[in-house]
């Protein structure tokens, strides 16, 4: 069973179980957040465009150019050169990303990819198997059995699993078909193929291909040293340099994609005009508080019920706020705030004109919500804290 190489791949005295552990996480995270945050529609359609083009850019041309560490933007730009270059294989991976079935699975998704790649340069024949797109059953041994093994075992693997399983593909595809024209690029593409097909691939804003390019030299070399390997010995074989690299590319990558949703997330609730501590707050609940379960208010009133989920939806609120909402005195939401704190359901921030209130988090168990800013005051370092006490810390003066 492939479960039992994953389990001693992680056995593995240099295997970094943490990194693996927040990849999972991070991947998990994307279609939680595009719901929670109502990321979804025109924005979040031209950033995963503009990643797409970007990727099947620099995947055709990975093993021909050489590559500068380059900036996003940079990247973007660089790509738009590059389709010059190679502006047929480009649109035609851009093709087969955007229009390729996940119908049947994985293995079947496969089937279609691998026959895809073959007539790659037919363009009749790629257009009319796109008018069915039924499976052509030419996967090969041992590639087949792998693949239809990951296929059916996929369901039951954790997340963790996922993740190695597709950097599994991604190695066994370099093995397994090194006669294929393009087979390095069909090994990236069947690894995003796995992530989509399982909801894994961060909403299509993640680039391995981008991220390699730091480690492109490394990659290349892992790339014939898989090309001569008997793909039968491959389950055997000592393969945790290679998968700590790829963990390490696909965590980079996750970092870069939360990015983007953040800014996404940032520029639909003009976050350039909060104050700094609402800042603190917001950037908390994207990477941390979204995860945060409203809890039980059976024992609320209809109103307070209210309050609380809103509270959650918007991260903090007013009784300003939700007087307006609720169309009631000001007074009335300061007692039901009153109410609420005694319960410790919620927690004042700030005072006066900017007295807001907000999910009692000092409570939950995300350390990062604890972590302090600090300042200067005088001769005295202060940390002043996301909820708004200050403490003076005499002991370590600041430089």
């Amino acid at each position: 069973m492939l479960r039992d190489v994953y389990q001693r791949w992680m056995k593995h005295p240099k295997f970094n179980r943490n990194l693996l552990e927040g990849t999972a996480q991070l991947a998990l995270s994307f279609p939680q957040k595009t719901k929670h945050f109502g990321l979804e529609g025109k924005c979040l359609a031209e950033e995963q465009h503009r990643q797409s083009i970007m990727d099947c850019a620099i995947n055709v041309s990975f093993e021909q150019e050489s590559f500068r560490n380059m900036q996003a933007d940079e990247l973007f730009a660089y790509a738009a050169r590059l389709e010059e270059k190679y502006s047929g294989d480009i649109s035609q991976l851009k093709f087969f990303c955007d229009h390729i079935s996940l119908e049947g699975g994985f293995y079947a998704a496969m089937e279609r990819a691998i026959f895809l790649f073959r007539v790659f340069d037919d363009q009749e024949e790629v257009m009319r198997f796109f008018e069915n797109q039924q499976p052509s059953q030419i996967l090969e041994n041992p590639l087949r059995d792998w693949i239809r093994e990951i296929s059916q075992e996929s369901g039951e693997y954790t997340p963790e699993e996922r993740i190695l399983a597709s950097w599994y593909i991604h190695y066994a595809v370099l093995s397994s078909l090194p006669s294929l024209k393009r087979y390095p690029v069909f090994a990236r593409f069947a690894q995003m193929l796995y992530l989509r097909c399982h909801g894994m691939d961060a909403q299509g804003l993640q680039s391995l291909n981008m991220v390699a390019l730091p480690h492109q030299k490394m990659y290349k070399r892992a790339v014939d040293q898989l090309k001569f390997k008997d793909a039968k010995d491959l389950l055997h074989c000592e393969m945790n340099s290679l998968i700590m690299l790829g963990l390490d590319m696909h965590h980079q990558a996750l970092n870069e994609a939360n990015h983007k949703l953040r800014s996404l997330y940032q520029n639909k609730i003009e976050y350039e005009d909060l104050t700094p501590r609402q800042r603190n707050m917001v950037n908390y609940f994207f990477d941390e508080g979204y995860k945060s379960d409203i809890p039980e208010t059976g024992h609320l009133n209809e109103r307070q019920q209210k309050i609380i989920e809103l509270i959650y939806e918007n991260h903090f609120s007013s009784t300003k706020d939700l007087s307006l909402i609720f169309r009631c005195n000001r007074k009335t939401i300061q007692r039901d705030f009153t109410e609420l704190l005694d319960m410790g359901m919620v927690r004042q921030m700030g005072n006066g004109a900017a007295l807001r209130y907000t999910v009692h988090i000092k409570d939950k168990p995300y350390r990062g919500l604890e972590r302090l800013q600090n300042i200067r005051l005088g001769e005295v370092p202060v940390q002043i804290s996301l909820f708004g006490e200050t403490e003076l810390h005499k002991k370590t003066p600041i430089a």
